[in-house]
């Protein structure tokens, strides 16, 4: 028994709860204490509530003690449970007194869960399993600016080089698994580059989000980074606040909504392009281009004009950050994002080892109501119900109020901002144990203990099933998600995945009615309503607004894709050049009902032309969404592993043409399903997979100085001998700052040399030096590198070679007495043909 344990049960008996809870160093043992002092509270727990908290801490405290049943001593009196619920919670009574019941917990084995009995289901989660294997990699010296060591991943390591090496213009998509550090991918750079001056937006797709990304960085950040909506005056302070700083190049990043990017930060953000000072434009959760921005939010979809219309102004490198992307997915963005400017995809795919999949069809509404009962009693805390209909998602959480579980949250797309903030919050701060919602709750939703996720349908694509099943287990510890479905549950699923896409005839209906009230410029751009019906019928003049909107924004979206038109966008209106406030609220009005876009094929207009480019598009996209609910529907009643169809969702192909695109591979990993429970197969999690450098020909610029040191073929040679080491050791530190100084990136360094130059190195600004302990060009990024080749070491062939993989220049200190790696009896200073210098000749052609 652990000590915790046994405080707790003192607490327990005496009903004296502590004020100060952090002496228990068991997370579920503080949950429960602040759940029973929360009684007489707006948050006060029901009596199911409390039998499934202490349900949980008697199944902890059973696998902690290697299996053996623990008891504890509980009142009889309110909110603790009677009898009835202490036995539906899965809890044995063994002894009773006139004021307390003995009790203990069994393993929860269902007998409608195929193979429960031999893999109990909550087993692995109270057990904390963990489950994640990958493990951190050696850092570079510039981690240092957020105080790290080392990376959370190989596959974060390569996204941050890929970043900071990014070409001009370019855009970066970074598609990494959760909890291995996408974050960070964006952050991290941001903060380098705006050191002495500059803003990074990323956008985001909740308040929650932008809120938590605050919080991380609030050590590094002396400002609010999160812009928001807050009609309160000390909330538009802020937000004015924000925006000046914007202006003036001080605010170094933001974090935002689409919808405020695309409205009221977007004057400012022009106006730090004009001062040359926007560094990167960051889309968080960058699937939602395509998933969300169809169904819910069109202003992900406006973002690629925006970009567009900011490049004219500026340079910056373009960043999509996301832990699932399809193929379907990957094309979409391609086409919104691709052009201007370089457009790359750094990928490394495992799939998540943390999830147990567990799937029961039930033959009534009322056998799945029974059995979401059994689940929720005996499940750990917190957990998430995930519908489809919003009207189930409150008839479930009435049902749960009724079943004793007051401590019960919804969430839909009706909800507000305000609403999925506080709601957010509250389950931070462990307010709320349970929450019933649809699909639109998730994303920006980053609680590292929730332990288990149920459905209580069929979601409509197995990419959305996959990313809310991944609201469970994000500590990388085991999780379990169960999925309790009907037969009606597959049609609700179909008939929404139709609904997903636009047919031709109602895509050229819209467009021909904007393009009807088109306004031309003088550069060749259309501005086109976006508030227009797409017909004079009587079924659509009324159609809602908001709706139609995002419709006609949709069919923009598709012709971007089929090649008709180019989305693009202007400068939103400044005060300044309006008399009155009258006039710039009009033309703020005028601005946001109208797009603009360019016409890559004029015979946009002809219905013939939308049958050959559009239709095929459409379709195409159409049949990822049929394959998506296939794949969704073989999960149910899976033949082969869990992990074959999630790599089947999300593996890429190589392609040709348009452009030329490497293969996605998916490394598999799977946490327990029905295909290897039956077939006795163990738990498997695959290797990370190390991504190589995307960019062919990255960012970098070498001074002229060392340009004409380094000669046409880009490969100097410094020569030190035996007399001179302890010359180089002296003015190691200074050669090291010169180099880095005149555009040196990769360093290949001995251990003893890497803890000297992190030191040094980090006195300069803006250093982005990559640390290696060996030279391989094919894993590094192909830009200026020095190797400090030390004694006693033969030289490798690929070091000398003409034909290096990468062109970048390449400075090699070594030796006089190294070998020519040809023939040992021979010395490579004598045989050397290219150029070369002596270590302190070298140090006198640089002034050191």
């Amino acid at each position: 028994m652990t000590d915790s344990f046994q405080q707790l049960r003192e607490i327990i008996q005496t009903g004296k709860i502590p004020a100060d809870l952090s002496q228990f160093s068991e997370a579920g043992h503080s949950h429960l204490l602040e759940t029973l002092d929360a009684a007489g509270t707006s948050y006060a727990p029901g009596m199911g509530d409390i039998a499934a908290l202490i349900r949980q801490v008697l199944r902890r405290e059973d696998e902690r003690q290697g299996g053996m049943p623990q008891t504890l001593k509980v009142p009889r009196t309110f909110p603790f449970p009677d009898r009835e619920m202490w036995q539906q919670s899965g809890i044995d009574i063994l002894g009773e007194g006139a004021d307390y019941y003995l009790i203990s917990a069994h393993p929860w084995q269902p007998e409608w869960l195929d193979f429960s009995a031999q893999y109990p289901p909550e087993k692995p989660v109270f057990n904390q399993e963990e489950r994640r294997n990958y493990e951190p990699v050696e850092g570079d010296p510039f981690l240092e600016l957020v105080e790290l060591q080392k990376y959370r991943s190989v596959g974060q390591r390569e996204a941050i080089r890929a970043v900071l090496t990014a070409p001009e213009n370019s855009t970066l998509a970074i598609n990494l698994p959760t909890g291995s550090g996408k974050s960070l991918c964006a952050q991290l750079p941001a903060l380098l580059r705006s050191q002495n001056a500059g803003v990074t937006v990323v956008v985001v797709p909740t308040t929650a989000l932008a809120l938590d990304q605050e919080r991380a960085l609030k050590r590094f950040v002396n400002h609010p980074t999160a812009y928001y909506g807050d009609e309160s005056g000390q909330g538009q302070q802020r937000r004015q606040e924000i925006r000046d700083r914007i202006r003036n190049g001080t605010q170094r990043i933001v974090f935002t909504s689409p919808e405020s990017l695309m409205k009221s930060l977007a004057p400012a953000l022009y106006e730090a392009a004009k001062l040359q000072m926007l560094r990167y434009l960051v889309i968080d959760e960058a699937h939602i281009v395509e998933q969300w921005g169809d169904e819910f939010r069109p202003a992900f979809q406006e973002l690629p004009g925006l970009r567009r219309d900011l490049l004219r102004w500026t340079s910056f490198t373009t960043l999509l950050l996301t832990a699932t992307l399809t193929e379907s997915c990957l094309d979409t963005l391609e086409t919104l994002f691709g052009k201007p400017g370089n457009f790359q995809v750094i990928s490394a795919v495992q799939l998540r080892p943390e999830p147990s999949y567990w799937f029961a069809w039930c033959q009534s509404e009322e056998i799945r109501k029974q059995r979401l009962m059994e689940a929720v009693y005996h499940l750990p805390r917190p957990l998430i119900i995930y519908a489809t209909k919003r009207e189930d998602v409150r008839r479930w959480q009435q049902d749960l109020l009724s079943a004793g579980f007051k401590r019960c949250a919804i969430m839909t797309g009706e909800s507000s901002p305000e609403e999925r903030s506080q709601l957010i919050e509250n389950l931070r701060e462990r307010r709320v144990d349970i929450i019933v919602a649809t699909s639109a709750f998730g994303l920006g939703v980053d609680q590292s203990d929730i332990r288990a996720v149920l459905h209580v349908c069929i979601p409509e694509t197995i990419d959305r099933f996959y990313q809310e099943v991944g609201r469970g287990g994000r500590d990388g510890k085991a999780a379990i998600s169960l999925t309790l479905h009907t037969t009606q549950d597959l049609e609700i699923a179909k008939s929404l995945n139709d609904k997903s896409a636009i047919t031709v005839d109602r895509g050229f209906q819209r467009w021909k009615s904007m393009f009807l009230k088109k306004e031309m410029f003088p550069d060749g751009r259309f501005r086109v309503p976006v508030n227009l019906a797409p017909s004079s019928k009587p079924e659509d003049i009324d159609m809602n607004s908001e709706q139609n909107q995002a419709w006609n924004i949709r069919t923009l979206t598709l012709m971007s894709r089929s090649g008709l038109i180019e989305i693009d966008a202007d400068e939103p209106p400044q005060r300044r050049n309006f008399k009155s406030e009258t006039a710039y609220n009009e033309a703020c009005k005028q601005h946001r009902k109208s797009r603009f876009i360019r016409i890559r094929d004029e015979s946009h207009l002809n219905r013939q032309t939308w049958e050959h480019k559009v239709e095929p598009i459409r379709q195409q996209r159409q049949n990822w969404s049929y394959k998506n609910l296939q794949l969704m529907r073989e999960v149910l009643r899976p033949k082969r592993c869990i992990s074959e169809i999630l790599a089947e969702a999300y593996t890429i192909p190589a392609r040709a043409v348009p452009e030329a695109r490497k293969s996605v591979i998916v490394s598999r990993a799977c946490g327990g399903c029905p295909v290897c429970r039956k077939n006795g197969q163990a738990l498997f999690s695959g290797i990370m997979p190390a991504p190589l450098p995307v960019w062919q020909e990255p960012n970098f610029v070498v001074s002229e100085k060392l340009k004409s040191l380094l000669g046409e073929d880009k490969l100097m040679l410094v020569f030190y001998d035996s007399h001179e080491a302890q010359s180089w050791r002296l003015k190691s530190s200074k050669v090291f700052n010169w180099l880095i100084e005149q555009g040196i990136n990769n360093l290949v360094l001995p251990d003893e040399f890497q803890s000297i130059l992190i030191e040094e190195t980090n006195r300069i600004a803006d250093a982005c030096i990559f640390l290696f302990q060996k030279y391989e060009p094919m894993l590094m990024p192909r830009i200026p590198s020095l190797i400090f080749h030390p004694p006693g070491k033969a030289i490798p062939h690929n070091y000398l070679s003409l034909n290096r993989t990468s062109q970048a220049p390449l400075v090699i200190m070594l030796p006089v007495d190294t070998p020519d790696p040809s023939r040992d009896d021979r010395k490579l200073i004598n045989i050397f043909s290219s150029r070369y210098l002596m270590f302190n000749q070298f140090c006198r052609e640089v002034n050191l």
